[in-house]
């Protein structure tokens, strides 16, 4: 009895292109998922899907076919076979100008030269060039970590793209970044649902794309189902976006015009927040440098720190104020606010005394000691001083014969809460 895991192709025209194929019992099609450009407003490419269906009609859950047990051999033509299905029908759906994203096994990639011409043989058939093709790894644990990197990198060199597929779920992870050097890396679902519910999440979400931008690789953030999920994912300035929110699966073409119409309506949104959200946070880091210059002009009169800055520490979100001498090192204790904001308790972890403590290395220090006179803020960041999201506002005068740097922590952690001031705010005033 022959094996059960041969594809058998039915062709609807001359060019070899099928519409489905048979595997045993089963009928299998390809859906497509088109993925979008956020700057484009339109499909770039398309993700293809496995479908499949039983000799009743009834649905087979794709992961059931791709993971059945078969034959020492014939799993590699399973698999090359569904591309070759998917690669099929998107030559007929797909314009010059887009790509098919194929998942592939890490196998897949471990092959040999004459497996490779073939590849590219075909696809010259198809009228499909490898610049074409993005190949999604779809990461395995117990995987040949070497052989993939080799194949992967042989691919790459004749032209195919390469996607490392669920970044942030199971193994994909940014070792696997470092080593792959993927051109896209897809965020997984679950990465922009919790970012969607946790605002520390969604905080965090830009620094991440930033790092991966910062490896050579575009972001997409896929699964997105929801308005605030696609919100999420302009705002972490992700380059490529998929998901049902936007467009579900189909056997063809994506209505381009109805699509365009829902990035058009998301991209109104995210700019009418960032105007609102940037007035509110100018307005709030005004209040702040105001505060610290009448603070430095009183401490310059003769009035000791602790008085000088009292005004400072009454605004909302105010944390604390210490003084620097011009070498960095913290004169006397901190000063802290009165009021008790959301994070203030964390103020109280801090057991270390704050008098004598070197803060040279930090950017507020060296920005206010590089331009005496002008107010500097800090970019959000984690506080050692309580544990919270803090932006430091700092100016550095001279008084009483010396150089000082006033500083003010604000808990922006609260702030950002309190006013909603989310991930589409600049932070360049």
């Amino acid at each position: 009895m022959g094996p059960p895991d041969l594809l058998q192709f039915f062709e609807n025209d001359e060019t070899f292109q099928p519409s489905f194929a048979r595997l045993g019992d089963l009928t299998l099609s390809s859906a497509f998922q088109p993925i979008f450009s956020f700057s484009h407003h339109r499909p770039i490419g398309y993700e293809a899907l496995l479908r499949a269906c039983d000799s009743a009609c009834d649905e087979v859950e794709p992961l059931k076919v791709l993971n059945r047990p078969t034959e020492r051999g014939y799993w590699k033509n399973l698999d090359r076979g569904v591309q070759l299905l998917h690669a099929s029908n998107f030559a007929r759906i797909g314009n010059s100008q887009q790509r098919l994203f194929l998942n592939a096994h890490p196998d897949s990639f471990i092959v040999s030269g004459a497996y490779r011409r073939l590849i590219a043989d075909t696809l010259s058939r198809l009228q499909l060039t490898p610049d074409r093709i993005v190949l999604e790894v779809l990461e395995t644990p117990d995987g040949n970590l070497e052989r993939l990197i080799e194949g992967t990198a042989s691919f790459r060199k004749q032209g195919f793209l390469i996607a490392l597929d669920d970044f942030g779920a199971g193994h994909s992870n940014i070792d696997r970044v470092w080593q792959l050097q993927p051109d896209i890396v897809k965020l997984d679902r679950s990465v922009i649902a919790q970012a969607a519910r946790e605002p520390r999440i969604a905080r965090m979400l830009p620094r991440l794309v930033s790092l991966l931008h910062e490896t050579g690789a575009l972001v997409l953030v896929e699964g997105v189902e929801t308005q605030s999920e696609a919100l999420l994912s302009m705002e972490c300035d992700a380059d490529l976006v998929q998901g049902f929110y936007f467009a579900r699966p189909a056997p063809g073409q994506v209505d381009e015009e109805s699509c365009r119409a829902v990035m058009d309506s998301i991209s109104e949104m995210f700019r009418a927040r960032v105007e609102l959200n940037a007035r509110t946070k100018n307005r709030l880091l005004s209040a702040y440098t105001v505060a610290l210059q009448t603070a430095a002009e009183r401490f310059c009169e003769g009035i000791d720190f602790p008085h000088a800055s009292d005004d400072l520490l009454r605004l909302e979100g105010a944390a604390r104020c210490f003084l620097l001498d011009a070498q960095g090192f913290q004169v006397g204790d901190d000063i802290k606010a009165p009021q008790p904001y959301i994070s203030a308790q964390n103020l109280s972890r801090s057991t270390h005394e704050a008098s004598g403590s070197c803060w040279d290395r930090r950017q507020y220090f060296r920005n206010a000691i590089g331009e005496p006179g002008t107010v500097q803020i800090t970019e959000p960041y984690l506080s050692i001083n309580g544990a919270h999201l803090c932006v430091t506002f700092s100016i550095a005068i001279s008084a009483k014969g010396s150089m000082w740097v006033l500083c003010a922590d604000t808990d922006w952690q609260h702030i950002a809460g309190r006013y909603d001031l989310g991930n589409a705010v600049s932070w360049n005033r």
